[in-house]
Formats: structure tokens, C-alpha cells, sequence
């Protein structure tokens, strides 16, 4: 059956079925009209959800005449034959479903056999048939350009055969509630939180770990060590709590992020090595006889210990939401994975930039897609997800200068950063470092923390050269009542 077979099948499930709940569960799964290839079921398709939504009903044949009243007599009648045809037959469940997956599958092949020509006329430009920048309008041409073409549009492709979230009738799940409220309870009398933490016990204590399908950002100014607390979380859940973590990456290198990883781990206590070794030693070469027996201990333990996974991803230089989502997916299907790193989504491209978009609306929109990404991924269950974020200028200088943030005025290029998040993490370097990095003092402000409790402020003390952080003082606490910092919105 084509798509066309596949489309009929669908709207006869809402037509003939008379049924509200089959065309939402269309409307969710398909929520692009070019699924349907057919013209006239595409405006069919989308006259019966306006018309659910305005009357929430199915609209019947005399109300869809009455809406067609305006059109010319014959594109009129083609329409209501379409729709007596597809009234006569209400289709089996699992046919619709069945369409419905097809729907998605036979799109997606379409975007790809599109990414592929046009990847090839990038490749070979010819007079007339020239492919062009959706932001800038100027005409594609060469390698890079084919290459980043056609991921993105694998990236689509994935996407549109992406797998439907899960549904149910709540009145009928309690089983599911008490084997949910048994695993938590489980692990916290074992010691361990139920979602993912940062690996500082004070903030995980307080905050009480970042769940599936919630969105964390760690906010602040330049060389602050948002990226390297982007280090320490991956790390501490991978090896101290043995999970797996994929961490996507665009500013930093692979190979860097990987030294990073190496170098946070040389700071376990069976190696005694107090200071760890540097990642700038293990980048640069410059590791003596004992270091690089040293290093070799660490990497052995690392590949061979009971860890969870660190896979690093080096994104492309055009980075997007779906190139992130279709990568996710391969990985998804060999493990299952408890929390995503994106180092950093700042520098991720909207997939729908245009000329007249300006930065902001583009930001709002990456910030949005991944948020929603997160929340629905694998099947609706979804994943922890943390991100660093730049502050602007103002919000550097009222960092530094007088411990404040205004998430509405300081956060650079999009407020949607500071609203969409589940958790708004700044990170301050209010006072001077005499360590050289190994030791400098830092405040961890919590501004936002949608799932508990907020306005909390810790003090550590971070090793750069390792991405260590911990809780300043000998007590291990570092939490002190917020006195108003932080809480301007």
C-alpha cells in the first residue's frame, strides 16, 4: 500500500469511526500535513482538526459541505466524495496504527531521497537547480556543504519515524505507581538518588537528582568552569553510580573532552595521586616516567572497572536538535542511557533559520525543541539532560561584582533559557584564585529549581586541571540560607 493507501486508512478510522480519540492520537503522531502526499486528504486532514477543535467533534458530510459552499461546484463535490468513501469502512486498530507507522516510515524515506539529490546538486551546481542557505540565501556548493545537507536531512528522516509516547488510562495503572514508588524507595534506602546528580553531595542532597525528561542548565560567564561541571556530572553518574552517559559536544573537541574525562578519574583514592594529573599533561605530552605508568593504571581501571558508559559525540560544525536527536537514537539502541551532556546547546543551529529570523527567536526555538526532546525521548520515558549557558556582558559583570543574575535580563540571547528549564544552576567566580586553578573557590547559586525547593547557595572549591569539584570546608556542607541572591526574575 502507498501513502495514499495509508492516509485513507487513517482518515476512515476518524471519519467512519466517528472517533475524537483516533484523529488526536493522528494528530500526534503526524502533526506534519506533508504525510499526507494526497492533496485532498492533506485538507481533509486539516479541516477535521479545525473543526475538532472549534466544536470538538467529527465534522459530519452536510457541515463539511457548508464549509466547501465557497469553492467552485466540481473541487466541492471532489471533496465530499472523498469523504463518502472514506465514511463507508471503519478500519481495524490495528490497521490504523499500522498506517499511521506507515505514514511516518514513507516520509521519512521521502526527506531522505530529498537530502540525497539535493546533497548532489550541492555537489555538482547546475544553472537553475541550485540549492541555497535557508539562513543566508546564498547558493550551496562544494563538500562541507553537500555533507552538512544531507545529515541534517538524515536527521529529519530520524525524526519522522520517531517512536510514538506512551498512553494509557491512568484509573488502571496502579501497579505501575506502586513499582515506580518501590524502585525510588528502594534507591534511596540503598544510598543512591533516583535521578542523576552532579557528583557535590551538599547540591545533590538539596536538589535530589535531575529525573528523566527534565532539563538542567549550568549559567555563567566565560572560563567560570560551566563546561568542566558538565564533566564532573557525566563522570560521577558513569563511574560512581554506574550509569551511562552520552555527552554531545560542539565547543570542545572529542579528543579534549576525553583527556578531561581521564584526567577527573585519576583523582580516585586507589591510585594516590591527591592532585590527579592534569589534562593539560595528557594533551600536551609532558608527563614524566611515573605519570605515564600513572596514566596507564588510570585508563586500565577505566576501561575494565564496573562502570557505566562516557560516549562522546563530536557534533558537526552545524549542530541541531535533530542531528543530536538522530545520533541519540543509534546509541539508544545498543544501551539504554540515563543522562545526556550538550556541550554546549548555545552553539546548536535552529533547523528553520531564515534571514529575517533574528538570533534571539532562533535561540528560543533550539532551547524549546530540546526541551521537548528530552521530555518525549524513548518512547515518553525520556532523559536527564544538562547544559552549560553564557551569561551577556551585564550578567558577567553583576556576577562578579555583586553575586546577582536576573535570568530575564542576563542570560545571553534568549530568555527561554531561563524559563524553559526545569533548573537554572549559575555558577560564580566571585572571589580571586591563589591556586593556580587546582583549588579556586567558587558559588554555586540555585535560581530555579522547578521540582523543589530554590534559592540555595553553595561554596566549592574546583580543580580545573581535573574538573573536580567539591564542597569547600572540612564539614562537607558548604550550604548557607540565600539572603535574596540570585532571585531576580
Amino acid at each position: 500500500m502507498d501513502a495514499k493507501g495509508h492516509g485513507a486508512v487513517v482518515l476512515a478510522a476518524v471519519i467512519a469511526g466517528r472517533s475524537l480519540r483516533a484523529l488526536e492520537v493522528a494528530g500526534a503522531r503526524i502533526d506534519d500535513l506533508e504525510y499526507f502526499t494526497d492533496k485532498r486528504q492533506r485538507t481533509l486532514f486539516q479541516l477535521l482538526v479545525k473543526y475538532a477543535g472549534d466544536n470538538n467533534g467529527i465534522i459530519t458530510r452536510d457541515a463539511l459541505s457548508d464549509l466547501l459552499r465557497d469553492l467552485p461546484p466540481g473541487t466541492a463535490q471532489m471533496f465530499t466524495e472523498t469523504y463518502d468513501a472514506l465514511a463507508k469502512t471503519v478500519p481495524e486498530e490495528h490497521q490504523f496504527r499500522h498506517s499511521l507507522h506507515q505514514l511516518r516510515e514513507l516520509a521519512a524515506a521521502r526527506r531522505t531521497g530529498e537530502g540525497l539529490a539535493a546533497g548532489i546538486a550541492i555537489l555538482n551546481p547546475r544553472p537553475g537547480a541550485e540549492v541555497r542557505d535557508l539562513r543566508t540565501g546564498d547558493i550551496l556548493a562544494g563538500h562541507e556543504a553537500a555533507r552538512a545537507w544531507v545529515m541534517e536531512a538524515f536527521s529529519l528522516a530520524e525524526r519522522a519515524t520517531g517512536e510514538p509516547t506512551p498512553e494509557g488510562d491512568i484509573n488502571e495503572e496502579g501497579d505501575g505507581v506502586l513499582e515506580e514508588y518501590a524502585r525510588v524507595r528502594d534507591l534511596r534506602r540503598a544510598g543512591r538518588a533516583p535521578g542523576v546528580g552532579l557528583g557535590i553531595q551538599a547540591v545533590d542532597d538539596y536538589l535530589g537528582g535531575l529525573l528523566s525528561g527534565e532539563m538542567a542548565i549550568i549559567v555563567a560567564a566565560t572560563g567560570a568552569g560551566k563546561s568542566s561541571l558538565c564533566i564532573q556530572a557525566a563522570w560521577h553518574n558513569a563511574v560512581m553510580e554506574h550509569k551511562n552517559v552520552v555527552i554531545f559536544t560542539t565547543e570542545q573537541l572529542r579528543n579534549a573532552l576525553r583527556a578531561k574525562i581521564v584526567a577527573r578519574h585519576s583523582k580516585m583514592p586507589q591510585f594516590g595521586l591527591p592532585r590527579g594529573i592534569d589534562d593539560a599533561d595528557i594533551r600536551g605530552g609532558r608527563l614524566n616516567d611515573k605519570g605515564e605508568s600513572d596514566l596507564a593504571w588510570v585508563l586500565s581501571d577505566l576501561k575494565t572497572g564496573d562502570y557505566g558508559r562516557i560516549n562522546v559525540v563530536q557534533l558537526p560544525e552545524v549542530a541541531t536538535v535533530p542531528a543530536m536527536a538522530a545520533r541519540y537514537a543509534v546509541i539508544r539502541r545498543q544501551y539504554p542511557v540515563d543522562l545526556v551532556v550538550a556541550d554546549y546547546l548555545q552553539l546548536f543551529t535552529h533547523v528553520t533559520t531564515s534571514r529575517e529570523t533574528r538570533a534571539n527567536e532562533n535561540q528560543a526555538a533550539i532551547v524549546k525543541a530540546a526541551a521537548a526532546w528530552c521530555r518525549s525521548v524513548d518512547g515518553g520515558a525520556g532523559v536527564p539532560f544538562i547544559t552549560p549557558w553564557q551569561v551577556n556582558g551585564d550578567g558577567a559583570a553583576s556576577m562578579r561584582n555583586n553575586g546577582r543574575i536576573s535570568l530575564e535580563l542576563h542570560m545571553s540571547e534568549s530568555k527561554e533559557a531561563a524559563k524553559t528549564p526545569g533548573r537554572v544552576l549559575a555558577l560564580l567566580n566571585q572571589e580571586d584564585d591563589t591556586s593556580g586553578g587546582r583549588r579556586a573557590p567558587r558559588t554555586l547559586h540555585v535560581l530555579k529549581n522547578r521540582a523543589g525547593p530554590g534559592g540555595a547557595v553553595f561554596q566549592l572549591d574546583v580543580d580545573y586541571a581535573t574538573s573536580c569539584f567539591t564542597d569547600r570546608g572540612t564539614d562537607g556542607a558548604g550550604l548557607f540560607e540565600d539572603s535574596g541572591l540570585g532571585l531576580e526574575y
